[in-house]
């Protein structure tokens, strides 16, 4: 059943993601991110907390200042364990689902993906933007995102660590499929 639920969604990302790129950059894609959006939102009639997170088996990291974050109540930093390897979410939570796609998709878009913006002087929620970075180490260091995906569920937006957006949704499904399972 599980892995019946993780192969739809994945094919459906993969068809949202397909449709998206066929336009070019001179399309308007305006309608595969519509579908892409559909995808990745999660309407449950739940209202979860950080708190809800650790008792499902997150670690809980750093507590974010919400003060600039349009209508956010809590963010945090967590980590969790997929397929045995140490992975890190952003979370931000909103006092609604409906207030979660309003006004949280637009800073969800800002920090994660490969053009997700890294520098605190063109953030527009800049509170944890050291962390939604990753560096990795060639001869010459390079700053990149280190959330490749997001997604949102209930009333809570999802950042997902991941090179790509790929390897990001694949945890954020992960997590989706526990918060399912609880």
């Amino acid at each position: 059943m599980h892995k019946c639920l993780v192969s739809t969604v994945l094919m459906l990302t993969a068809l949202a993601i397909g449709c998206g790129s066929s336009e070019g950059n001179a399309g308007d894609n305006s309608s595969s991110s519509e579908v892409e959006t559909e995808t990745r939102t999660f309407s449950r009639d739940v209202t979860l907390s950080g708190d809800d997170l650790v008792t499902l088996g997150l670690k809980s990291g750093k507590k974010y200042d919400v003060s600039t974050l349009p209508g956010g109540i809590e963010a945090r930093l967590m980590y969790w364990r997929v397929n045995n390897v140490a992975v890190e979410y952003e979370t931000r939570f909103y006092e609604t689902h409906q207030d979660a796609v309003t006004q949280g998709t637009a800073p969800a878009e800002e920090g994660s993906g490969e053009d997700a913006i890294i520098d605190v002087d063109l953030a527009v929620y800049k509170e944890g933007i050291r962390d939604r970075r990753k560096v990795f180490k060639y001869p010459n260091s390079v700053l990149k995102p280190k959330y490749g995906a997001y997604a949102i569920y209930g009333n809570m937006v999802i950042l997902c660590e991941g090179k790509d957006d790929v390897e990001g949704w694949d945890r954020c499904s992960a997590l989706i499929e526990a918060l399912d399972s609880r």
